[in-house]
């Protein structure tokens, strides 16, 4: 999950700001979606944004969280700076009535930071039942340990499936 924390809402020039939008930050008045669209963009983010499934928004007025989006994608938005697209959650969704209004998820000075999700809890899929978090779908290594498990059930070994692929498809070159 990615946590960004906003200060009070500013007025820009929309007409010479990067991204033609004329405020940001955040205020009592604003909507979580109105909160979204003036704060997606231009953030420092990390590869590891690319694999979180959700991005919190966080006041650093009232220390409260103001905004869930469910992420779509990571987007260049100018040198390394890069922004969020995706859905705001609104009430009834579970991520969005377990964290609006819940304490911000960290007080660190970086606007940016990023934590497992407390409510989207999945298992590894190599089938051990260990649970994965950021975007993962496999615990460090657990994917070749499914991949193999597999192979050896069915060809033996990693030779036995070089063989036959070999034979079915035709040699490496």
């Amino acid at each position: 999950m990615i946590h960004l924390k906003i200060r009070a809402a500013a007025l820009v020039d929309a007409a010479t700001g990067p991204t033609g939008r004329g405020r940001w930050g955040w205020s009592r008045e604003m909507t979580p979606q109105k909160i979204y669209e003036c704060n997606r963009f231009d953030w420092y983010l990390s590869a590891r944004a690319d694999r979180e499934r959700y991005t919190v928004f966080s006041s650093t007025d009232t220390r409260t969280i103001v905004a869930v989006v469910a992420n779509e994608a990571i987007e260049q938005s100018g040198g390394r700076r890069r922004s969020i697209r995706g859905t705001v959650l609104g009430p009834g969704h579970p991520v969005h009535d377990a964290l609006i209004g819940q304490p911000m998820l960290d007080t660190s000075r970086n606007p940016v930071t990023y934590h497992d999700d407390p409510i989207d809890q999945r298992t590894c899929a190599c089938g051990c039942g260990e649970p994965v978090s950021g975007g993962r779908s496999f615990l460090p290594g657990h994917d070749q340990r499914a991949v193999h498990e597999r192979i050896a059930r069915q060809w033996g070994d990693t030779l036995g499936f070089i063989t036959w692929f070999d034979n079915e498809y035709g040699t490496a070159r």
